[in-house]
């Protein structure tokens, strides 16, 4: 049991639990009174939760900030008894100079060794962008990346999870029935993000919109940079995009639309899967939460359900985002898919390359549907198999969360 305190919230937060999910018992073990002793050895976890917690602004709104941590806690760091873990494990947030050189200038202030501050994230490229602006000065901190909400998919897959449905093989039978499909491709969209209205957008201009399965939230709440105009200022910047333009207009009057009956909205669908909607189409398009983002490296939980209901997916993101879902122990399409896409780091072109995929796939289908669904079949169970019998929550902790742990323990170590 690797003994923790925890600052900054009143729960243990994200990472916390998220190395809980799995056989037995947590590894962590709250000290006494979530306090520390003059001899014990721990790790303190910072629970972060939004990057705007990091800032200078939100400690001087009265947020709690980690320059807060009482100095006997920072005196254990210092005697190597202790060391600070920054956990922002729900978010993949790219590099913010000026989050981290306050961050590395408060490290070097309180005389903190090097690499006894850990950061937590989803996001793979912090650790390079920190080398990039500082240099060796971003020794001061271990960057790894920990993607909670796939920890909590992976879980919820396994044997010991709820998925929603009992019997994988009837489901599996009929994802790969032609017989069961009326729609080509399934599009799930929560919170309004700029590529999500492009998606639609194109899904209108392509003439697939009344051949799909699409859930859309509406303009009413939208995330920084999908406001209509901030919309069409992209496609002025990005003229390859023109033809969207209308589309995009008429996507902006578009009422929610929803293709489940579940009332639960943001990140409590994280768990909720209906299989109905994967049935009834041949593929998904996943439209993710970072697709313009240079400086991000990850997906979410959004492309991981659809690969674990081997769902065959194209997916609207980061480059690179199918090498993750392999490194995650997942198989891919690439047979019969072009996955070009993945290497294509301009976000207009590489939007372009996926639904030139897209439409491929719906010609096809068109011509032999279960035909199509055949050459589909043998990734579609591995990964729903994989999935479903709890060894892809076994691969994320024995790759990810034992690692992770072993290190902590030789820090606090000394």
């Amino acid at each position: 049991m690797l003994p923790i305190i925890f600052r900054g919230h009143d729960e243990a937060g994200f990472f916390a639990f998220g190395v809980g999910l799995g056989p037995g018992k947590s590894p962590l073990s709250v000290l006494p009174g979530n306090q520390r002793t003059a001899q014990a050895r721990y790790a303190c976890l910072i629970v972060v939760k939004d990057y705007f917690r990091m800032s200078a602004e939100s400690r001087d709104a009265g947020v709690w900030h980690y320059s807060h941590i009482e100095p006997e806690i920072l005196g254990d760091v210092r005697a190597r008894r202790a060391v600070l873990v920054f956990d922002l494990s729900n978010e993949g947030p790219p590099y913010d100079a000026g989050i981290f050189r306050v961050l590395f200038d408060w490290i070097e202030r309180n005389a903190l060794p090097a690499g006894r501050c850990i950061w937590l994230s989803q996001n793979r490229m912090t650790g390079a962008a920190a080398s990039a602006d500082v240099g060796r000065r971003a020794d001061f901190i271990q960057f790894q990346h920990y993607d909670y909400f796939i920890k909590r998919i992976a879980w919820k897959f396994s044997p010991s999870g709820d998925r929603g449905y009992t019997d994988p093989r009837s489901y599996l039978a009929a994802l790969l029935n032609a017989a069961s499909k009326d729609r080509r491709l399934l599009c799930l969209n929560a919170t309004p993000r700029l590529v999500r209205v492009l998606a639609l957008a194109a899904l209108h201009h392509h003439q697939l919109f009344d051949h799909s399965l699409v859930s859309f939230g509406g303009m009413n709440y939208v995330k920084r940079g999908a406001s209509l105009p901030e919309i069409l200022k992209f496609i002025d910047a990005h003229s390859r995009l023109e033809y969207l333009r209308p589309w995009v207009h008429e996507v902006g009057k578009m009422s929610p639309l929803r293709v489940d009956d579940f009332p639960e909205q943001g990140n409590e669908l994280v768990e909720k899967i209906d299989r109905r909607v994967y049935e009834r189409t041949f593929f998904s398009l996943v439209t993710e939460s970072d697709f313009t983002e240079p400086g991000i490296a990850r997906v979410t939980e959004k492309t991981v359900k659809a690969f674990c209901m081997g769902h065959p997916t194209f997916i609207l993101g980061n480059p690179h985002s199918v090498d993750i879902m392999r490194g995650l122990g997942f198989e891919d399409w690439s047979s019969v898919f072009d996955r070009t896409a993945e290497t294509i780091a301009a976000p207009a072109a590489r939007f372009e390359s996926v639904f030139t995929q897209v439409l491929r796939q719906a010609r096809d289908i068109d011509i032999d549907p279960q035909a199509w669904l055949d050459a589909m079949r043998d990734v579609s169970v591995h990964n729903h198999d994989y999935a479903t019998s709890g060894k892809f929550l076994t691969r994320y902790a024995e790759t990810v969360d034992q690692p992770l742990l072993a290190r902590l323990a030789s820090l606090i170590a000394g």
